[in-house]
């Protein structure tokens, strides 16, 4: 172990050798007060940013901002009444031009992919598959088939697949309910085409519920 002196209170300090380069306090305190009247580095405004580290703490977040509370022009400043104002008074009324709105969209749109949705996603979308999608969760009391979880991330799977069989896209009997684990499971071990009712009890034999 060897002593450094810490860079706010000047009060020293035991730290391990690796460490000599590294450590500048001795307590979190002296480091929150060395930031007060200092603009923010780089490192420090994106640890502000919501997510940008599992290791940043929302405690650590918290105090950063207060500490660094008026060296920004924004940072931690709250509008005035009279500011909220005049930019509400600004931004009302306010509509894209013609010119603003043919350049964000069709061809131009970002996400543009030849101006065609798939079939599938479109029918898979729709109102009819909706209410097949709740009428199978609702026969099944919100219970994975497999597993007998309630409630949860829920897929109403498709006994004969989706594809090959048209007609019984929105028949309750053709559904079941699987939580996204098992839907996985399933499709890894069946593939996605020419799925029946063999697979079905099969997939379930171990763990699972009979069919109704």
């Amino acid at each position: 172990m060897i002593k450094i002196k810490c860079l706010n209170c000047g009060k020293e300090f035991w730290v391990k050798p690796y460490r000599k380069d590294i450590a500048k306090f001795c307590l979190y305190q002296c480091y929150w007060e060395s930031l007060k009247g200092k603009p923010p580095t780089e490192k420090q405004l994106k640890a502000l940013k919501k997510g940008w580290n599992k290791v940043i703490t929302l405690e650590y977040r918290r105090k950063l901002s207060e500490a660094l509370k008026g060296n920004t022009n924004c940072l931690g400043k709250k509008w005035t009444e009279e500011h909220r104002q005049k930019t509400i008074k600004a931004l009302t009324g306010r509509k894209l031009t013609p010119e603003h709105i043919k350049k964000l969209s069709g061809e131009n749109a970002s996400n543009w992919k030849g101006g065609k949705t798939p079939e599938n996603i479109i029918i898979r979308h729709n109102v009819k598959s909706r209410i097949w999608r709740e009428a199978v969760f609702a026969r099944d009391n919100w219970i994975c088939q497999k597993y007998g979880t309630k409630g949860g991330e829920l897929i109403a799977h498709h006994i004969f697949n989706f594809a090959d069989y048209p007609k019984l896209r929105t028949s309750i009997e053709n559904g079941i309910t699987f939580s996204k684990k098992a839907h996985k499971e399933f499709h890894k071990k069946y593939g996605c085409k020419n799925n029946n009712k063999e697979q079905l009890e099969e997939f379930l034999k171990f763990g699972g519920k009979k069919l109704l």
